[in-house]
């Protein structure tokens, strides 16, 4: 299935009095033929972990959710089956209740288990940025294929096919004329000629395709393009499709002529990410020069707080291994751990309050890679993109 802000959004309103057990996995193909596989025993070590730290703080809660999961066989066999469906599976379970929400994603999540006290969203909403739409071209010698890539998936939206215009000269490229034999090269010029005059009308219908496509990334959003073509068009296709302002290209060396959906789902996925770096720091670059330049941007939790409180975040940046305290008003606003107030309580997820509180206010969420994240360190780790 898909994943989009309104169901993570719905997710955050999944509560429970004695909180809500999210347990995370991701599946690669490779795992699904290990004899061995190592995500059902990460798993089994977080839950000991969790129970020994909740036995510490709450033994009636531990208590709980130890007779929760012991009722979760079979849900958790499921989870764990690497020969099941989908790359990525999230399991939800009220632990009062035993009330149960399960996704199935074609991109991988993290094998986590977590207790807090609504559903831990942290995993989608890092899936949901990561699998945002992108755009795919497929070139061949005589027709292309535009489709679009949504969290592992692809959809062929358009197709066209190269057909020469000009057919004049088509009888003449055999070879030479029957009737002039006193010119046995006439016909070989011809047959140049008219292969020039294929790779002119093939030029313009490529440069054409490459215009629509263009029109289409502009109107769907795409901020990156996967192209795959014969090696001899591959860097013609480039230079038609890389524009100012237009997305970023990553060309596939191999061509995907005959490849079926799921190679090209799976492809298109491997090559995405390693453009994700360059995002990410285009991304850290415009929060930092907007916020040092007094700009609408913002860095810090103090700052970050204070604009997510009053719905000023337009995307919120924060190192993607980063975990933070904070404290949480009765009425939901948030305030670093250096506030005093009254009526709030210490929340050891922070970070999970940082994300509901931009989902619910419709802002995007980018987690960053360590090395990306890097410049926000004097600043906590956090930074936000304003809307003012």
């Amino acid at each position: 299935m898909s994943l989009n802000d309104t169901q993570i959004r719905d997710l955050i309103h999944f509560t429970d009095p004695q909180g809500v057990l999210t347990f995370t996995v991701g599946h690669t193909p490779a795992q699904a033929a290990d004899p061995q596989p190592t995500t059902p025993i990460e798993l089994r070590n977080q839950v000991k972990a969790l129970l020994g730290e909740l036995a510490e703080k709450d033994p009636d809660t531990a208590r709980a959710v130890e007779r929760r999961i012991d009722h979760l066989d079979a849900e958790l066999d499921d989870l764990l089956d690497p020969s099941s469906s989908g790359r990525g599976r999230a399991l939800y379970v009220a632990v009062g209740s035993g009330e149960t929400e399960r996704l199935t994603l074609q991109v991988p999540l993290p094998d986590r288990v977590v207790h807090d006290t609504s559903a831990y969203v942290r995993p989608l909403v890092a899936a949901l940025d990561e699998g945002r739409p992108a755009g795919v071209l497929v070139v061949t010698g005589d027709h292309t294929r535009l489709l679009r890539w949504t969290m592992g998936d692809v959809e062929e939206l358009d197709a066209s096919v190269f057909e020469l215009s000009d057919d004049a000269g088509a009888r003449d490229k055999a070879g030479p004329s029957p009737g002039n034999p006193r010119h046995p090269h006439h016909g070989f010029v011809d047959r140049d000629r008219f292969e020039d005059r294929v790779e002119e009308n093939r030029f313009r219908h490529l440069r054409d395709v490459a215009e629509d496509t263009l029109a289409r990334a502009k109107e769907e959003g795409w901020d990156r393009l996967v192209v795959s073509a014969p090696p001899k068009l591959r860097e013609s296709m480039r230079s038609l499709l890389e524009v100012n302002g237009g997305p970023r290209i990553v060309v596939a060396d191999t061509a995907w002529e005959e490849a079926p959906r799921h190679h090209l789902a799976v492809n298109t996925w491997e090559l995405l990410r390693t453009v994700r770096r360059d995002r990410e720091q285009d991304l850290v670059d415009t929060v930092l020069e907007r916020a040092l330049g007094g700009g609408a941007g913002a860095l810090g939790l103090d700052a970050v707080c204070a604009a997510l409180n009053e719905g000023r975040v337009s995307r919120l940046l924060y190192d993607a291994e980063l975990d933070l305290e904070g404290y949480v008003g009765a009425d939901g606003t948030l305030y670093p751990p250096t506030a005093e107030v009254d009526d709030a309580r210490l929340d050891r997820l922070f970070v999970e309050r940082l994300l509901e509180k931009s989902l619910t206010t419709s802002a995007s969420v980018t987690p960053l890679g360590a090395d990306t994240a890097a410049p926000l360190g004097p600043y906590d780790r956090v930074g936000a993109i304003l809307r003012w």
